[in-house]
């Protein structure tokens, strides 16, 4: 399966990648190919967030997704 990645640091600073995904993959198995810690990081699938531990799957009528991932920032 094929899976759009966005990546978004902040407002000003996106990167996309393109990558193929084994079945039965998870986000958090995503994280670890892209070297991401996914403690800093929250998964968007079509803007709802996703568990980390959840497999990736395509709807039927789809042959890729496209997932955002967000870095979280945090002050104090």
């Amino acid at each position: 399966m094929k899976l759009n990645v966005k990546i978004v640091v902040d407002k000003e600073k996106e990167e996309e990648r393109r990558i193929e995904v084994p079945s039965g993959d998870t986000y958090e198995n995503i994280l670890e190919k892209l070297g991401i810690n996914p403690v800093e990081v929250i998964v968007l699938r079509e803007g709802n967030p996703v568990p980390e531990d959840e497999k990736v799957a395509v709807s039927k009528n789809k042959e890729e997704i496209t997932i955002t991932i967000v870095q979280i920032v945090s002050s104090g």
